[in-house]
């Protein structure tokens, strides 16, 4: 198994999640709208690695749930 390296940057690196079939950008939060609150979770937890894929997708969870679709 090949071992994993990890990066230090200034924010983690993130992949793009689309919900359901026909999602569209301009329905939910924008990739910058969530890059930046998995940016501030990150920090939140002290900036730790290893979390990016959950940082991303509380985000989104959260910025869905305040306008009102999740």
């Amino acid at each position: 198994m090949p071992k994993r390296t990890t990066q230090k940057e200034d924010t983690p690196r993130m992949k793009r999640i689309i919900f359901g079939k026909g999602a569209s950008a301009s329905h939910g939060p924008s990739q910058g709208e969530i890059e930046w609150r998995a940016y501030q979770i990150f920090l939140e937890r002290g900036g730790t690695d290893g979390h990016a894929e959950r940082d991303w997708l509380q985000a989104e969870y959260q910025l869905r749930r305040e306008k009102g679709q999740a």
